[in-house]
């Protein structure tokens, strides 16, 4: 059998023994201390993935090394786009894994704790190229070292307070502070991710008291697929978290509310003049202001966004934007079968301001030659999604359907208008 599968690994198709090889390895290799979680069934992979396969060792009571574990994800998904831009209509259609990563965690001396994940696969056939999904290292998607500071020094007026340093995810949106394991659309909108830097270098503060929770921070703005560095050449920026828990919603049985500010550090920033930070960070400012909620079997997300862009090459690409995000979903069977549906609106002061993501639509405009689309930018967008999501194993393992229909104009112009499909598999353990 492992012959077998190992054909198929062989020949690319990473979704048929990822969770055959790779999981029940990783049970096999647990360590077998009492401190390991029990009741796994290595017959029923499902229990493998809940009860966290990669932990090789814990032991809270060895004061060097309390815990180390490894953890991984696979997202693959197929997409097709019927749109229009102009006068051009347009088929597109790609199959790609979306990311592949592993990761691995350590506590240790007590009071730290190093987190990490690379990608191991750089899927190119978004971009029209063949298909190859040969194993291979792409970038660091994040590597940080943080303290317990409240613990190391006894801090009893707070409930948390972490120092942490190295390359952080950075949420500019209530959307992108979603992990990708949990988010319950296939892509996030255009205007979450307009506002939320790639993978970024520097540090960051954080503390809890009670119902409220703080955190800033300072990081380099350039991208680089590792780690980078803090110099005259390089853009940074600013990030201020600010969040409360609701004990007694009025409407609802649970809510928070969050404020999220990035701020570039540099006021005269021009991506375009720095070929080191280009397509990173370009905005001056953002600030988003978000509400979660629950009741019953009923979620819903809504997030308000304002913000300026930064200096541009072309001035149409400059000035103010804002946007609405609001994203409910339904509880069809308990824990098993769930409705998601978004809305999206942006608009911006400028003919430019404003940008649809870069997968599908855009990678259709280049893929297919068409200038406007492969831009991408306009000054208003509107987008609805629809999905079903089906739990096979809780989030660690789901099958997702979507349709979303975007209509991006500039200036009372169609730059595009269209619909994209997709179906997706994920899993992590």
């Amino acid at each position: 059998m492992n012959t077998t599968l190992n054909q198929h690994c062989a020949k690319g198709a990473a979704s048929v023994c990822f969770s055959a090889l790779v999981l029940p390895t990783l049970s096999l290799a647990r360590d077998p201390s009492p401190a390991s979680p029990q009741s796994i069934n290595p017959g029923n992979w499902c229990s493998v993935l809940k009860h966290k396969p990669g932990t090789f060792y814990k032991n809270s009571n060895n004061s060097l090394i309390q815990e180390i574990n490894i953890d991984g994800r696979l997202h693959w998904q197929y997409g097709y786009v019927d749109g229009k831009s102009g006068n051009t209509r347009f088929h597109y259609d790609t199959e790609e894994i979306r990311r592949l990563r592993l990761g691995l965690n350590v506590k240790f001396l007590d009071y730290w704790q190093f987190n990490s994940a690379i990608d191991i696969e750089d899927d190119q056939a978004p971009n029209g190229r063949e298909r190859d999904h040969d194993l291979q290292y792409a970038d660091i998607d994040y590597a940080t070292i943080t303290l317990n500071a409240q613990k190391m020094f006894g801090i009893t007026s707070l409930d948390a307070l972490t120092i942490s340093f190295g390359k952080h995810k950075v949420s500019g949106s209530a959307e992108y502070a979603i992990s990708s394991r949990r988010i319950k659309t296939i892509e996030r909108s255009a205007l979450s991710n307009y506002v939320s830097p790639p993978g970024s270098t520097g540090l960051r503060i954080s503390a809890k008291h009670g119902n409220l929770n703080f955190a800033v921070g300072i990081f380099s703005a350039d991208q680089e697929p590792e780690f980078s560095e803090f110099n005259s050449a390089n853009d940074y920026f600013y990030t201020l978290d600010l969040g409360y828990k609701s004990t007694t919603p009025r409407f609802f049985e649970k809510s928070r509310f969050d404020l999220r500010v990035i701020v570039n550090g540099n006021e005269n920033a021009n991506a375009s003049s720095n070929p080191v930070s280009s397509g990173n960070y370009e905005r001056k400012w953002s600030a988003s202001f978000s509400n979660t909620s629950t009741i019953g079997k009923f979620n819903l997300l809504t997030d308000f966004i304002y913000g300026k862009n930064g200096n541009e090459a072309a001035a149409s690409r400059e000035g103010s934007f804002m946007g609405l995000v609001v994203l409910p979903s339904y509880w069809l069977l308990d824990d098993r079968l769930e409705a998601v549906f978004r809305y999206q609106y942006a608009t911006s002061s400028r003919g430019q301001g404003i940008r649809l993501n870069s997968r599908y639509a855009r990678k259709a405009g280049s893929v297919r030659t068409i200038p406007s689309l492969a831009n991408g930018r306009g000054d208003k967008l509107h987008s609805l999604y629809l999905g079903l999501n089906y739990y096979l194993c809780s989030d660690n393992a789901k099958i997702m359907l979507g349709v979303e229909y975007d209509n991006l104009q500039s200036s009372s112009t169609d730059i595009y208008q269209g619909i994209s499909s997709w179906i997706a598999f994920r899993t992590y353990f």
